[in-house]
């Protein structure tokens, strides 16, 4: 069982270690909030996997978006999706779970089932070039991916709430045979996104173009 490092949520030091990869909670909750508040507008006709859709593939665009900037690259390894850091510092992909920022720290958080290229980076960076693969119809640099698989992988880490997530970015140290994370060598906890007080609904209004003029009686 790994001992985790474990960083508090709005701790200076927490922020410090986010600086250091090239984040913050402020690029952190901007990039997941469109993703949180479409899934928190979802009505009971979705089908149940919709939410964590919304949140997953919007929050990947928003971060890749504002990390593209500052020279991160999106990178699929075995078909798992990762941004990785310009200088190989980390690469990161989002993964919901749930024990996510628990106040009670001997509750370590649980992912939902992950796939190859998750364990295989448990097992240390692979650097033989006869290991990598490309995912069909996507081109990619193999200095890229095998920078990528060289890279430690971190996981952003959420758990929606009624009123918003709890959040962390943590790097997974063990998973069960199903291919739950179980256990972390480093959890950063993130402060709380909240979603209370979100105009983001009327970001866009539906007004079909209509102009309406308002003058004084």
């Amino acid at each position: 069982m790994a001992t985790a490092t474990l960083t508090s949520p709005g701790s200076p030091d927490g922020e410090r270690r986010l600086v250091a990869f090239g984040l913050s909670t402020e690029l952190i909750h901007t990039s997941l909030r469109p993703g949180l508040s479409r899934a928190s507008n979802r009505t009971s006709m979705a089908l149940r996997s919709t939410p964590g859709t919304d949140i997953y593939h919007e929050s990947m665009e928003q971060l890749h978006q504002r990390l593209s900037a500052t020279g991160w690259r999106l990178v699929y390894v075995d078909h798992q999706p990762r941004l990785l850091h310009p200088d190989g510092l980390i690469s990161f992909t989002i993964a919901s779970g749930t024990n996510v920022a628990d106040p009670d720290h001997r509750r370590k958080p649980r992912t939902r089932r992950k796939g190859k290229a998750t364990r295989e980076s448990l097992a240390g960076p692979r650097v033989q070039m006869a290991a990598l693969f490309e995912v069909p119809e996507i081109e990619q640099e193999q200095e890229l991916v095998a920078a990528a698989q060289a890279a430690p992988l971190w996981l952003l880490v959420h758990e929606r709430t009624d009123r918003g997530l709890n959040l962390e970015l943590s790097r997974p140290a063990e998973m069960t045979a199903s291919g739950i994370v179980t256990d972390w060598n480093d959890r950063i906890v993130i402060g709380f996104l909240d979603l209370d007080g979100d105009l983001s609904v009327f970001d866009n209004p539906d007004d079909d173009g209509i102009d309406v003029a308002v003058e004084p009686i």
